[in-house]
């Protein structure tokens, strides 16, 4: 599961066609507008596993600079999540990213577009010190999910980073598409949902 000739780095993306990667410009909502975090939590937790399935009310937390933690009460207890949400520059979403904890284990999930090729998976990149890649699980009418184990060389990176970027290779092209994520506030804001 690999991009064709997938780059070093986003920073130097090209395709094997040599025309460069498309980054999507955007700009990162901590706050989002509450019904769409919300309705977006719900179709994340709706498909997930019985035990971290949504059954009460949600409710927004604190913010953690570009990261919102996002709570609901479960037949288990509480359940949190800390969530970012990039959009690009006409204002449409191109990426939800939520992480915390599922059953003990460090889960990020990230929401992209439909019109994607899924075949190659997608990039997840912090720096120069992390790149992994991850198949994507499944798409509903909203969006493709791939949800990926953070593990503590990916956890590391991400608390010791600044940004992200995630790449994706869209459908009838060889170009990369590459959205950036901030990674300010997720030391803390993760801390606050795995506490």
């Amino acid at each position: 599961m690999t991009l064709s000739e997938p780059p070093d780095s986003f920073s130097d993306a090209h395709t094997t066609s040599g025309r460069p990667a498309i980054t999507i410009s955007n700009r990162i909502r901590s706050t989002l507008p509450r019904i769409a975090a919300l309705t977006l939590l719900l179709m994340l937790f709706g498909t997930a596993p019985a035990s971290a399935q949504l059954g009460g009310e949600v409710r927004p937390g604190p913010t953690h600079q570009d990261w919102q933690v996002i709570c609901e009460d479960t037949p288990t207890g509480e359940s949190c999540f800390i969530t970012q949400a990039a959009i690009d520059e006409s204002g449409e979403p191109v990426m939800q990213i939520s992480v915390g904890v599922i059953e003990g284990e460090n889960v990020m999930v990230i929401y992209l577009p439909l019109g994607l090729d899924l075949r190659p998976g997608m990039l997840f990149q912090v720096g120069e010190t992390l790149r992994r890649e991850f198949p994507f699980q499944t798409c509903i009418p909203n969006g493709c999910r791939v949800v990926a184990q953070v593990d503590s060389e990916m956890m590391a990176a991400m608390r010791g980073g600044t940004a992200f970027q995630v790449g994706v290779k869209t459908l009838d092209s060889d170009r990369v598409a590459v959205v950036e994520g901030s990674l300010m506030g997720f030391t803390a804001g993760f801390r606050a949902v795995s506490q």
